[in-house]
């Protein structure tokens, strides 16, 4: 269950395009550190900021009186373990998803991966544990799948 921490206003004259920066500097600024923020049409449109533990997230309201409504929510974490494909000598895996996985991390996952690597069914495989809000796996999820 989600649990409001925090609520907040922003002015109408913050832009779709400028409100991502927003919540990030409101955010940092009252103890709720973000590093990025995007839009999400899967949570009606806001944009959103997760973070381990709580998500910032502002919507747009009516034009009369117009602005965004930002509220600060816990979220239950949840953990899942992704196969990536790797270099079957050096147990690599290739740089843009690498370069992926820290760009996931900017937006809040955690990741974890395995030491080792393992075969199955002709490719190498090697673990990686991400935690976070269910939304981001998906995403992640649905990158690396993309990928193979």
């Amino acid at each position: 269950m989600s649990e409001v921490l925090a609520t907040a206003e922003f002015s109408s004259v913050i832009h779709n395009n400028e409100v991502c920066e927003e919540i990030v500097k409101w955010g940092n600024k009252n103890g709720y550190p973000l590093t990025k923020a995007k839009l999400y049409n899967s949570l009606g449109g806001a944009y959103v900021g997760f973070a381990p533990g709580y998500l910032i997230k502002a919507t747009r309201r009516p034009p009369v009186p117009g602005g965004w409504d930002v509220t600060v929510e816990t979220y239950d974490a949840e953990t899942r373990i992704i196969p990536l494909n790797v270099n079957k000598e050096t147990g690599e895996a290739n740089r843009f998803i690498l370069k992926m996985i820290e760009e996931y991390k900017k937006e809040g996952l955690t990741m974890e991966m395995e030491e080792k690597w393992y075969e199955s069914y002709g490719t190498y495989l090697r673990d990686l544990k991400v935690t976070g809000h269910p939304i981001l796996i998906n995403s992640f999820e649905d990158f690396i799948e993309n990928m193979r």
